[in-house]
């Protein structure tokens, strides 16, 4: 079984999504009951906020709430941490499957970042137990360390592995920068890995091949099994890029970081649980890999690499 730890859903008749029409590839309604389930191997999901507008979060936290969505265990609702935050964490909170903030960082140059009044938000929100979902891109992690050790009792994961440069590789110059930058944040006893979204990082289905195996390695080498989790960023890593299911994610995470026993039921289920403050699964015992033959992952992902990648100046999720 599988705590998915990344599923957004949408509809654009409901709320606003202006990114969306720079991603033709995804649907205009994301749904529930569209959710890849891996056939059956997850069995409880996270959904992380969808970048509507930004006087629209609560709105987004109330209508996912109440969605017929048996399978949903927590909210990962937006608040923009640079404003008052209190009051509308309050109002969040109100929402009994709210379990953490995410304030989307990856649209702005880390130059620009208000680090003083992101600490601020952060301490507000590990005040009152909630998590941090970090969504930056690979050049923006050292600016994320020096924030993050401003406030060392944040409970934070850093989402899609910080996003690396998966055409570059790990041995490129990008690639050590990503490293150096991400073992700087894992010596921070609160933070956590999302291993999530890189089947949206490129189009290019033969570096992907090639190098997402060592980026999902390094990350758990990183940071270990207890603070690392699987998240399938559906319907975004299924549409963007090379794209991937999430029975074929959830094998290349296994493949790539040989996990077993203990470490892989903590990929697949106990460090999102304990990381979002949920129960553990009943039972919970890890995912069985299917057999081969019935294996949803052909190795680059489930469709040619032809859509076009977002530019580094997307704000999707």
């Amino acid at each position: 079984m599988v705590l998915d730890t990344h599923v957004h859903v949408w509809d654009t008749s409901v709320l606003d999504y202006p990114w969306l029409a720079g991603a033709p590839t995804l649907p205009a309604r994301a749904l529930p009951g569209d959710v890849d389930r891996a056939v059956g191997r997850s069995t409880r999901m996270v959904f992380v906020e969808a970048d509507r507008l930004p006087h629209q979060g609560l709105a987004e936290a109330r209508w996912v709430d109440a969605l017929d969505w048996p399978e949903l265990a927590g909210i990962v609702a937006y608040a923009d941490l640079t404003a008052s935050v209190a009051a509308a964490l309050d109002d969040l909170m109100s929402i009994d499957r709210v379990v953490g903030i995410r304030h989307s960082l990856q649209g702005a140059p880390a130059e620009i970042w208000n680090l003083a009044a992101l600490a601020d938000g952060l301490r507000e929100l590990a005040g009152r137990g909630l998590t941090f979902d970090a969504c930056v891109r690979h050049a923006q992690l050292p600016t994320l360390a020096t924030l993050l050790e401003q406030v060392p009792e944040a409970a934070v994961v850093v989402d899609h592995l910080g996003k690396p440069p998966v055409d570059a590789g790990l041995d490129s110059d990008a690639g050590r920068a990503w490293h150096d930058a991400l073992r700087r944040i894992a010596a921070l006893p609160r933070a956590h890995l999302k291993l999530s979204g890189l089947a949206a990082e490129t189009t290019d289905a033969a570096a992907y091949r090639e190098h997402v195996d060592a980026f999902l390695a390094a990350g758990v080498a990183a940071f270990g099994a207890a603070r690392c989790m699987i998240g399938g960023d559906w319907p975004v890593s299924a549409h963007i890029g090379v794209g991937t299911t999430l029975a074929g994610w959830i094998d290349r995470v296994r493949r790539a970081t040989s996990a077993s026993g203990d470490d892989w039921e903590r990929l697949c289920d106990r460090t999102g649980a304990a990381f979002y403050g949920l129960a553990p699964s009943p039972g919970a015992q890890g995912d069985k890999a299917p057999d081969d033959s019935a294996r949803s992952d052909s190795t680059p992902g489930d469709k040619a690499p032809d859509d076009k990648a977002p530019d580094d100046g997307s704000t999707r999720p």
